[in-house]
C-alpha cells in the first residue's frame, strides 16, 4: 500500500508539472518558444546525466530508500523554486538541476518495486504491472485537476501543491516502505512513459553487456532505434507544444488540455493491451508501423481542429498511436539486439532520452519560426520519418555485427 500510494503521489505531481510547465513559462516567466524550447532540451540532457551519475550507485547502496527520499526532496526544492521564481534565469537553473534529480524517483520506485517482488517471491513482471497501473490511473485524473488548479487559484499555489505531494512521496518512500536486503539484478524491460513524460533516467542495467550491444548493432537496429528517436521526439514535442497551441492559437481554456491528457491517458491502457496480444500475430514491425501513419495523421489533423469537440475526438487517435509506439518497440528492441533484456533496456532507454532533448530544442526553434499550431507539421514529417526507417529495417539483413561469432 504504501508503494502505491508513493507511486500515485509521484504521478499526480508529473501531470501537474508535465501540462503546465509550458503554460508557466509563457504567461508567468514570460518567455517566448525558444527559451522555453531551451528549458525542455538542458532539463532532458541532464537527466541524462543525472541517470549515469547514478544507475550503478543507486545498485551499490544497502537501502535504496535513501536515494527514493532524496530525488523527493528534490523535487520538493524544485516545486517550491517554481511556485516562487519569476526570473528565467532562476527558473532554468533550478528546474534543471532539481528537477532532474527529481526525476530519480520514477525509476528508483520502480527498481524498489522490482526487489520487492524478488525478494518476496512474487512474479515480478506482473507485480510491476500492477504498480505501473497506479501511475496511469495518476495520469488520468491528473492533468485535468492539474489544469483546474492553475485556473483557479494560479501557478503559484498549483506548484506548492505539487511541493507538497513531493513531501508525502518521500515520507511513503522513506518510512512507508519496508527494508528490502540487496538482490541479484533483475533485467526488465523499461517501464512505458505515460503521456507527455520522458522517460526519466533508469537505474542502468549491464553497462558492460550494453557496451557490447552498441558495438554489435546491425544496420535494421539502427533504423530501429532512428524510429524509436523519431516517435518518442514528436510525443514530447506534443507535451511541450499542445498547451501554448490551445490557449494562444485556439483562444480556448486551458482546463481543455487537462481533459485532452486525461483522456488520452484513459484511452491508451485499453490500446497496450490490445497491442500486446495482436502484435505478435500481426507483426510487431507492422503495428508499429501502421501507429507510426496514424501519428502522422493525427498531427497533419490537429493544426485544423478549432473546437474543443474536434480536440477531443482527435484524442482517439493520439492514444491509438502513442498506446503502441511507446510499447512495443521495447520488445523489438529487445529482439533485434540479441543481447539480453539489459542491454536492450539500456539502448531503448539512451534513444528515449535523446528523444527528450530533440523534442525541446526542435519545438523552441519551430515554434519561434512557424508558430505554435505548425510545430504539428513537423511532427507529422519526422512520423512520415519513422514510417520510413520502419519500412526499410525490413529490407536490411540482420547479418552478423564485426568480431561476432
Amino acid at each position: 500500500m504504501p508503494l502505491g500510494a508513493a507511486i500515485v503521489s509521484y504521478g499526480l505531481t508529473m501531470a501537474f508539472q508535465s501540462t503546465t510547465t509550458s503554460l508557466f513559462l509563457a504567461n508567468a516567466v514570460h518567455v517566448g518558444p525558444l527559451l522555453i524550447g531551451l528549458y525542455f532540451a538542458l532539463r532532458g540532457a541532464a537527466s541524462i546525466g543525472v541517470s549515469l551519475a547514478t544507475g550503478r550507485l543507486s545498485d551499490r547502496l544497502r537501502d535504496r530508500r535513501v536515494i527514493i527520499a532524496a530525488a523527493g526532496v528534490a523535487g520538493v526544492v524544485g516545486g517550491v523554486c517554481q511556485a516562487l521564481l519569476r526570473d528565467y534565469a532562476l527558473v532554468l537553473v533550478t528546474g534543471v538541476v532539481c528537477l532532474s534529480i527529481g526525476y530519480l524517483t520514477f525509476s528508483q520506485l520502480f527498481a524498489y518495486a522490482t526487489e520487492y517482488a524478488a525478494a518476496h517471491g512474487r512474479p515480478v513482471t506482473s507485480f510491476t504491472s500492477v504498480v505501473r497501473s497506479g501511475l496511469s490511473a495518476a495520469w488520468v485524473a491528473g492533468p485535468p485537476l492539474g489544469l483546474f488548479l492553475m485556473a483557479r487559484y494560479g501557478f503559484g499555489p498549483l506548484y506548492l501543491i505539487t511541493a507538497a505531494l513531493s513531501v508525502v512521496t518521500v515520507v511513503l518512500s522513506r518510512w512507508g516502505l519496508s527494508r528490502v536486503p540487496p538482490q541479484a539484478p533483475v533485467a526488465l524491460p523499461a517501464p512505458v512513459p505515460v503521456p507527455g513524460e520522458a522517460l526519466p533516467g533508469e537505474a542502468l542495467p549491464d553497462e558492460a553487456g550494453a557496451g557490447r550491444g552498441r558495438r554489435a548493432l546491425p544496420a535494421r537496429m539502427w533504423l530501429l532505434l532512428g524510429a524509436v528517436v523519431a516517435l518518442g521526439t514528436v510525443n514530447q514535442m506534443y507535451g511541450i507544444d499542445v498547451s501554448l497551441f490551445v490557449t494562444a492559437d485556439r483562444h480556448l481554456s486551458a482546463q481543455l488540455v487537462g481533459w485532452m491528457a486525461g483522456l488520452a491517458a484513459g484511452l491508451e491502457i485499453p490500446v497496450i493491451i490490445v497491442a500486446g496480444r495482436v502484435a505478435d500475430r500481426l507483426g510487431k514491425r507492422r503495428v508499429v508501423l501502421a501507429s507510426a501513419v496514424v501519428a502522422a495523421v493525427f498531427f497533419g489533423l490537429l493544426p485544423l481542429a478549432a473546437s474543443p469537440a474536434a480536440l477531443l475526438a482527435l484524442q482517439g487517435l493520439n492514444a491509438a498511436w502513442v498506446g503502441v509506439a511507446l510499447s512495443v518497440p521495447m520488445v523489438m528492441v529487445q529482439e533485434e539486439a540479441g543481447r539480453g533484456a539489459g542491454a536492450a533496456s539500456a539502448l531503448y532507454s539512451s534513444a528515449f532520452m535523446a528523444a527528450s532533448v530533440l523534442a525541446g530544442a526542435v519545438t523552441g526553434i519551430a515554434a519561434s519560426a512557424v508558430g505554435y499550431g505548425n510545430v504539428f507539421w513537423v511532427c507529422a514529417a519526422l512520423s512520415l520519418v519513422a514510417c520510413g526507417l520502419l519500412a526499410i529495417g525490413p529490407g536490411v539483413r540482420p547479418g552478423r555485427a564485426r568480431g561476432e561469432r
